[in-house]
């Protein structure tokens, strides 16, 4: 997905927004927030492993977000700036 194009960043921001803003979508939201280390440490004392992959589950968690707060506009451009 080429989310540079604003086009294709706007249709996914929408899609997000139908699936996230709905009760069941914030439900489902809370559920991500909760097993995805959003309001703890990611990091795991003594195992680098767990921490990784803690770390991983919180990006994704933040990549939504990101999409859900920024304008199409904003997303394409941070996109771009990412690939400098």
């Amino acid at each position: 997905m080429n989310l540079k194009d604003v086009n294709i960043a706007k249709a996914l921001k929408g899609n997000m927004h139908i699936c996230f803003d709905s009760p069941q979508g914030k439900e489902i939201m809370k559920f991500l927030e909760g097993t995805c280390c959003w309001y703890e440490s990611p990091l795991m004392p003594g195992s680098n492993e767990h921490t990784l992959i803690n770390v991983g589950k919180r990006e994704v968690l933040a990549s939504i977000k990101t999409i859900l707060k920024l304008s199409p506009e904003q997303i394409s451009a941070l996109v771009r700036n990412r690939e400098e």
